[in-house]
């Protein structure tokens, strides 16, 4: 077994070489060891090659262990299973994305029952167990196993924060480039009933995305600022692959740097929301 080492968040490794479906077991073993039978886990991954079938494989280990498990029916953003451990007060959320590396990759990224990154006290734990104990093999896998959306409350979450209202009465048109990632979708569920006009580009099924990146820097968005400025657009947004980041492209083009879009947050929510500290 090639070596398995979990970074700032999570495993990660070239599909085919260390990152297999044998290694993706030998990990998913060792965390039903590090969690014990009984134990609730939700399970979701993005739209990188065979990543549902990977997070099949996790779940099917997971079951074998007699943990209760929840596999997403669907490729979701990170941020979604997150939201779906918490709200649904499961011990741990398993997430293959690779993120926003190249697309020979893929990964394995653990989420607490807060729906936080596991820290080292976890990971640590958890690479001690590998290759400890024999992968075990369910029975009745597919019986056992639940199937289910993971999105529903993701996009309730979003769209509370939203003034809807107030964006009827406005005419906004939006640019989103999705970079072939697992947001696909959720924008326009999120301004379902809006004003705004969306438009899309790399929002198919590509699991090379494209022969590049999905990270939303600016080098990589040369597309998406010459369509803004051509379309005359108000605004370009660009989710990465698994979609927990995001960058922005103002009039003419423009490259938002992050640091801005962080200062108009912290603004919003002091001046809008009444936040301090």
């Amino acid at each position: 077994m090639s070596e398995i080492k979990f970074g700032t968040d999570g495993w990660r490794g070239i599909i085919a070489e260390d990152y297999t479906f044998k290694n993706v077991a030998v990990v998913s073993q060792a965390i039903a060891d590090y969690l014990g039978a009984g134990k609730k886990v939700a399970v979701g991954y993005d739209t990188r090659f065979m990543s549902g079938r990977f997070a099949e494989t996790a779940a099917k280990v997971f079951r074998a262990n007699k943990l209760k498990v929840i596999l997403s029916d669907r490729s979701i953003p990170t941020p979604a299973l997150s939201l779906a451990v918490r709200n649904r007060k499961l011990d741990l959320g398993i997430m293959i994305t690779a993120s926003h590396n190249p697309p020979e990759y893929n990964g394995y990224k653990i989420k607490l029952a807060s729906g936080g990154a596991a820290g080292l006290e976890v990971t640590a734990k958890v690479e001690k167990l590998l290759g400890k104990s024999k992968v075990k093999e369910p029975e009745n896998y597919q019986d056992a196993l639940k199937v289910e959306d993971l999105t529903r409350d993701y996009v309730s979450f979003i769209s509370a924060y939203i003034d809807k209202e107030k964006l009827k009465r406005k005419k906004f048109k939006v640019l989103v480039d999705v970079m072939y990632g697992s947001g696909n979708g959720f924008i326009a569920r999120v301004l379902k009933g809006t004003n705004i006009q969306l438009d899309f580009i790399r929002n198919g099924l590509n699991p090379s995305f494209g022969g590049s990146r999905p990270e939303p820097v600016e080098e990589n968005l040369e597309e998406l600022k010459r369509m803004v400025r051509k379309g005359k657009y108000d605004l370009g947004i660009a989710l990465d692959g698994d979609a927990d980041r995001l960058a922005a492209v103002g009039e003419g083009g423009v490259f938002i740097h992050p640091q801005k879009i962080v200062g108009l947050l912290a603004l919003h929510l002091n001046q809008d929301r009444g936040m301090s500290g």
